[in-house]
C-alpha cells in the first residue's frame, strides 16, 4: 500500500523538535533553576514559547499542512499543548517527589513528551 507521507517526516520533526527544546527547555530551565516561578507557571511559560514557535514549524516544515490559519488545526493544537503542559508539570512535580531534582525530571520528560507530541500532531492536529 502506498503512503502519502512526506519522505523524511520524523527526521524533519526530530529536528524541528531539537531546535523547539532547546529554545523552550532553556527557558524552563533557567526559570526553574531561579525559584522564580513554581513549577505550573514555569512550565506554562515555556509551554507558551513552544506552542508558539512550534505550531508553525511542526505544521509547515513537518507535516506540510497548508491553511495553518484554519480554525480545527490551532484550535486541535491549542488542545494538545494544553495537554502536553499539564504532563509536563504533572512529571515534573512526580520526579521531584521520588526525590529527582524539577531539572533533572524536566529532562526526562522531553523524550515521553516528544513522542506524544508526534503522534497527536500527525494524527490528530495536521491529519490531511
Amino acid at each position: 500500500m502506498e503512503s502519502n507521507k512526506p519522505k523524511g517526516q520524523k527526521r524533519r520533526f526530530g529536528v524541528a523538535g531539537i531546535i523547539n527544546v532547546l529554545v523552550t527547555n532553556a527557558a524552563l530551565q533557567a526559570l526553574l533553576a531561579s525559584n522564580l516561578a513554581s513549577v505550573a507557571v514555569a512550565t506554562l511559560i515555556s509551554q507558551s514559547i513552544n506552542t508558539i514557535l512550534g505550531y508553525t514549524i511542526y505544521g509547515k516544515l513537518v507535516f506540510g499542512v497548508k491553511g495553518l490559519r484554519k480554525k480545527e488545526p490551532i484550535i486541535r493544537y491549542g488542545v494538545l499543548m494544553i495537554a502536553m503542559w499539564l504532563l509536563n508539570a504533572t512529571g515534573i512535580e512526580l520526579g521531584a517527589a521520588v526525590s529527582l531534582s524539577k531539572n533533572a525530571a524536566a529532562i526526562v520528560m522531553v523524550p515521553c513528551l516528544a513522542v506524544l507530541s508526534y503522534i497527536a500532531q500527525k494524527y490528530w492536529v495536521f491529519r490531511k
